[in-house]
């Protein structure tokens, strides 16, 4: 049995200045990256991506950007 599992990371950015992570497992790539083009219609969507996590483990890294570059847009990213 593989053990890598697929989930979709979305990042919220609320009107009252709130930023929230969902994490989402799902059974394939295919089934993800089709909720995550919903998931980014959403306005408070700030970023959502699918991605594979090798043995279970979730490491997220966030860091403040200072710039406009990306703010306001969401975008998706998908593994193969």
């Amino acid at each position: 049995m593989d053990s890598n599992i697929i989930v979709m990371i979305t990042l919220l950015a609320l009107p009252n200045g709130e930023n929230n992570v969902h994490v989402r497992p799902f059974d394939n790539v295919a089934a993800c990256t089709e909720a995550a083009k919903i998931e980014v219609s959403d306005p408070f969507v700030a970023h959502v991506e699918c991605s594979e996590l090798t043995d279970g483990n979730l490491t997220l890294n966030f860091k403040r950007s200072t710039g406009e570059s990306g703010a306001g847009r969401s975008k998706t990213k998908a593994t193969s």
